[in-house]
């Protein structure tokens, strides 16, 4: 019996929290390609990629990726530019959160090329943020996160040409799409749960 606790305690300790200097995208890029077609907005999601996983990894981040400590979380949808168009004169063009799965947070990201682009700032209403961003057209990978596993988690986005302020303009068509996640327990909760069973069990046959 001690034999056992023993190793019941090691297997603990070693699905503890890490350190790491970058999180994990999570898996293949999964792009949201945004095309202007004369006065309307078209927006697409890749649907050759599986759908993405929000997942802890048991690592700990240091600066402003912090914010993803202790979550499940991904990046893998990339905003994307279909084609060499560009906004109308004088118009910008915004990324606006409509609805969203309750518990669903999100920070601001940038190219998983450089992450200095990322700020991890919240956005489209984590934590009192706005509902919209102002896109600048380049790749965008923005993160996603949750305190706890619980299923299937939805965000609906609107994409439109506004103004500075974010007013859209007259005389011009949006873009919907509807992007979704599964939340997956980590590796060391797994684990943890299992041993817990397997304590009980010897506990019941003692």
């Amino acid at each position: 019996m001690k034999v056992s606790i023993v190793v019941v305690s090691v297997l603990l300790a070693s699905a503890g929290a890490a350190s790491a200097q970058m999180p994990h995208m999570g898996g293949d890029m999964k792009h949201v390609m945004v095309h202007r077609m004369m006065d309307d907005v078209m927006v697409m999601v890749d649907t050759m990629v599986p759908t993405p996983d929000l997942q802890n990894y048991g690592e700990m981040y240091m600066g402003n990726a912090a914010v993803l400590n202790d979550t499940w979380y991904n990046a893998q949808y990339g905003w994307m530019k279909d084609g060499t168009w560009t906004p109308p004169t004088g118009a910008f063009v915004w990324i606006e959160q409509t609805s969203a799965t309750p518990g669903l947070m999100a920070y601001k990201g940038g190219r998983m090329n450089n992450m200095g682009s990322h700020t991890f700032e919240p956005i489209f209403g984590t934590d009192g943020s706005s509902p919209r961003i102002m896109w600048d057209g380049m790749m965008l990978h923005n993160w996603y996160a949750v305190s706890a596993p619980g299923g299937t988690y939805e965000a609906t986005y609107k994409v439109y040409f506004g103004d500075a302020s974010g007013t859209p303009l007259d005389g011009y068509g949006s873009g919907e799409a509807t992007l979704t996640w599964n939340a997956v327990p980590a590796p060391g909760a797994a684990m943890t749960l299992a041993l817990g069973g397997l304590c009980a069990c010897r506990r019941r046959r003692s």
